[in-house]
């Protein structure tokens, strides 16, 4: 999933929960914002990458390359992520998250 889409995402989020309104939403993109329709054809790539995402999981665990439970564990841990995490901390986030995957595959 790109950057992009998951800004997209949480701006939707935001919408959704009635935290801010579509017309702003469109212009908290860096430069001029971007147009209505643009916001939901990147959210449809985002959704689209998503269920791509999870039947992969799926099927690997079906074929045994993951265990269910390593899967768990692993979505667990990134739960509990803070969402507002400081960006200097997101890269040792993002390799340890990444060490975690990398043990689950195949073990």
């Amino acid at each position: 999933m790109t950057r992009i889409q998951v800004e997209t995402l949480k701006i939707h989020r935001a919408v959704m929960k009635a935290e801010i309104k579509m017309d702003i939403a469109l212009t908290m993109r860096r430069n001029s914002g971007i147009s209505r329709g643009t916001h939901y054809r990147i959210l449809a790539q985002a959704k689209k990458n998503i269920t791509e995402s999870l039947f992969t999981v799926a099927t690997a665990v079906q074929m045994g390359l993951l265990k269910s439970e390593d899967v768990q564990k692993l979505i667990s841990s990134v739960s509990m992520i803070p969402v507002d995490l400081d960006p200097e901390k997101l890269p040792e986030v993002i390799a340890l998250v990444k060490v975690l995957a990398d043990r689950i595959v195949m073990s």
